[in-house]
């Protein structure tokens, strides 16, 4: 079987507009050349018959006659996007020729002329030639809405994390007031009544210098004892804010001061050396958190506590033998951690140990 051409573009005409009831060929043809949409039909042993400008212009072909004749699946649609073979007998584009039924794919690949690989989605009708039955596809490069769709995912995701980004400050803020506001309670009720004490005590001491020395020796000595009493109590205070160990000595020696204090067994593995400030009070104040609950909600035997170096980020995990269930979706200190670590641009997840337990595991960003 030739294919005719179309008298006015040398496009080959359609074969299948063969019948008196049909337009002249040229006519066909010329129409077919003006759709948008891509036009490939192949005969009933599966042979390229026809392909309009537009079917070229996908597929990476310059002319009708580098792919009339040649048999369609072996040239467009023998291989799938991650390089494996496509069998011809699984093969929908084509199945209109043998089934007689019409089939439309919304996503599939095309093999161009070039070897590269084309998104599309198309139809395929079952078409009598005179000969046996072929099967005519009408297909579309999806490349451009493929994009689009990739570009609203990320503009999707962006948004959320911008959105989620928001809500972790508001979060840390209000979590910042509250502080400053517990702060204020405790200097109130604590340090500065402590201080207060012993400035009285102080000038007790002093109005009985002349008149009796030795109760005003004695009334002295316990104003010492409460002035190093409400030191002791400001630096229990400042410590819970930012320990003065770790900004002397770094993030290992603050560890092993605070899992010291702590009521169970702790293994630690923390290289001795020193990050950046913000990460490294970022990871103390994970690892304090995480032993805190660990210890008041657990049920644990033992825990341990494990920074790296990796990927230019501190790695820090804490892991335990408790009961597990540990959720910072339900608030509390872990949603404030979580809030904490994504503030400096990390990651922060909590999952189920194994057999039992839980494992904390947070990713904080280093400085280039």
């Amino acid at each position: 079987m030739s294919a005719d051409r179309a008298g006015d573009g040398g496009a080959p005409a359609p074969w299948f507009a063969g019948t008196d009831a049909d337009p002249p060929p040229s006519a066909v043809g010329a129409l077919l050349a003006s759709i948008g949409d891509a036009v490939y039909a192949v005969d009933h042993d599966g042979r390229v018959r026809f392909a309009n400008p537009a079917a070229l212009a996908v597929l990476g072909y310059d002319t009708t006659e580098e792919l009339l004749g040649r048999p369609s699946h072996a040239t467009i649609h023998h291989r799938r996007p991650d390089g494996t073979p496509f069998p011809e007998a699984e093969c929908p584009l084509l199945r209109p020729r043998t089934d007689g039924e019409a089939v439309r794919v919304e996503e599939d690949w095309f093999v161009r002329r070039d070897g590269t690989m084309v998104p599309v989605s198309y139809s395929s009708a079952p078409l009598d030639t005179g000969e046996g039955r072929g099967a005519v596809v009408v297909f579309r490069d999806e490349t451009e809405r493929r994009e689009a769709e990739r570009v609203r995912r990320r503009e999707a995701v962006e948004r959320a994390r911008a959105d989620a980004v928001d809500a972790s400050r508001a979060r840390i803020l209000a979590a910042a007031d509250g502080e400053r506001r517990r702060l204020g309670r405790d200097l109130h009720d604590g340090a500065q009544q402590r201080l207060m004490t012993v400035a009285l005590t102080v000038q007790q001491g002093l109005g009985d210098l002349e008149r009796d020395p030795a109760r005003a020796r004695a009334t002295l000595e316990d104003a010492v004892t409460e002035a190093r009493a409400t030191i002791a109590e400001l630096r229990d205070l400042v410590a819970g804010i930012h320990p003065s160990i770790l900004t002397n000595r770094g993030l290992a020696a603050a560890v092993a001061s605070l899992t010291a204090r702590s009521p169970l067994p702790v293994v630690v593995d923390v290289p001795e050396r020193r990050w950046a400030e913000r990460a490294e009070a970022t990871a103390w104040f994970v690892i304090a958190e995480a032993l805190a609950n660990v210890a008041k909600h657990a049920g644990a035997t033992r825990a341990v506590v494990a920074v790296t170096d990796e990927d230019g980020a501190l790695q820090v995990l804490v892991r335990d033998d408790g009961h597990g269930g540990a959720d910072p979706a339900a608030g509390g200190g872990l949603q404030g951690l979580r809030d904490r670590v994504e503030a400096v641009g990390g990651t922060f997840a909590v999952a189920g140990g194994a057999p039992s337990g839980t494992v904390l595991t947070a990713r904080i960003p280093l400085p280039a």
